[in-house]
């Protein structure tokens, strides 16, 4: 399947399950807003503060975010997520701190090659939180896409699907292939 047969899928799902897609969520511990350029200094701190706890996030030996990673790379990356968010071809979001002065992580949704997954999520927080906030505040954000999300096959791959059990026959990620091209 193609990435825009792929993507279309997420759309189709969204859209036929009636779901309307949150702009933005307030948990306890953490805001989501849609990830955007306009947020581009602040993810770039977050990004680079996780850099080497992130190598490997979309799968292994995916090799964002890469060393020379520039701040217009990444409002590039999140032009991409925020059109994508448009289009509802996937979701990607920010984990904001109070004020909406920090970007604590990132979760994104994108749609799957599994023929057992109707979506792939992918949450992050930053290296430099300490455990229990960090905890608390995905605890929180997985518990929100599990109960409140459409999907009835969500995988996490790294987090409940170790990566030597998930990729069965070398699947990217969505985000992965949209960059291999």
């Amino acid at each position: 399947m193609n990435n825009r047969a792929m993507s279309d899928t997420l759309a189709t799902l969204i859209t036929d399950s009636g779901f309307t897609v949150p702009r933005r969520w307030q948990g306890r511990h953490v805001l989501l807003i849609p990830a955007d350029p306009d947020w581009a200094s602040v993810d770039y701190e977050a990004v680079q503060v996780s850099r080497l706890a992130l190598r490997g996030f979309f799968g292994p030996g995916d090799p964002w975010p890469p060393a020379d990673l520039t701040l217009a790379d990444n409002r590039s990356d999140l032009a991409w997520h925020a059109r994508e968010f448009r289009l509802q071809r996937s979701f990607a979001y920010h984990l904001m701190g109070t004020g909406c002065m920090s970007c604590l992580g990132c979760l994104y949704l994108y749609p799957s090659l599994s023929a057992e997954h109707d979506a792939e999520a992918y949450l992050w927080t930053r290296s430099d939180l300490a455990t229990e906030p960090s905890r608390a505040m995905e605890a929180e954000v997985v518990d929100w896409v599990t109960q409140v999300w459409p999907f009835t096959m969500l995988a996490w791959p790294g987090r409940n699907i170790s990566w030597a059990a998930w990729p069965q026959d070398n699947r990217p990620s969505y985000y992965v292939r949209r960059h291999q091209r």
